[in-house]
């Protein structure tokens, strides 16, 4: 089953929307505004994100620059507002798509299944960065030598470093996306769960990179 979030300030839209796609067999949370949307997505999975544009407190664009600050989930964007413009700005800030309102709902529910399912195809790829693969689906990390053999959580975060590769991640961030949202221990488990990983990684440990006063990210060589 998969999980999305509907985030309009309209409720009538909203709950149309939700109950729609709890028909069609979604589970299905809601939020009313761009902050409410943001908290919910560092608390919870979604595999789909659907945000209204112009919303009070924190707007959809807004939301979704946030987001994209710790996730890569699929964001579709509902707005009364066609324009060229509209779009433009929606993209630029990291969405994957965009309705225009009135709309059927039967094609949402249809953008909705290509975006996840394309989403999901991903997960089944080879992410390689230099040295290190990784078989998201058959949860398997290789090296140009041998199987690498992880733990669960050294695992998910040594995917969450390769999925953003190139990128300073603090131990907030990787906090929240690996252990999640309520975890309420020290920030520096994760400096014990990366000694684990680059041990077990041996030479191509070099590969992750401590940035000094911020966290950790993975690089090519």
């Amino acid at each position: 089953m998969y999980r999305v979030l509907v985030t309009d300030d309209e409720k009538t839209i909203r709950e149309s929307v939700a109950d729609y796609l709890m028909a069609k067999g979604f589970s299905v949370a809601v939020a009313c505004d761009g902050r409410e949307a943001v908290e919910k997505t560092k608390s919870d999975l979604f595999d789909l994100l659907i945000l209204d544009v112009r919303m009070p407190n924190v707007d959809g664009l807004n939301a979704c620059k946030l987001i994209r600050e710790f996730s890569l989930v699929p964001i579709l964007f509902l707005s009364a507002y066609g324009e060229e413009d509209d779009f433009l700005n929606a993209y630029k800030v990291g969405c994957d798509d965009y309705i225009v309102k009135p709309f059927p709902l039967s094609v949402l529910v249809e953008k909705c299944n290509a975006m996840i399912k394309r989403n999901k195809s991903i997960d089944t790829e080879i992410i390689t960065v230099g040295s290190i693969s990784i078989d998201a689906e058959r949860r398997k990390v290789f090296t140009s030598e041998s199987v690498v053999n992880l733990s669960n959580v050294d695992f998910e975060l040594l995917l969450y470093l390769c999925r953003n590769k190139g990128i300073a991640l603090n131990r907030d961030i990787i906090l929240t996306r690996v252990w999640g949202y309520d975890f309420d221990g020290d920030a520096r488990v994760v400096d014990t769960h990366i000694k684990r990983i680059r041990k077990a990684l041996g030479r191509h440990s070099a590969q992750i990179k401590t940035i000094s006063g911020v966290g950790y990210s993975v690089e090519e060589v």
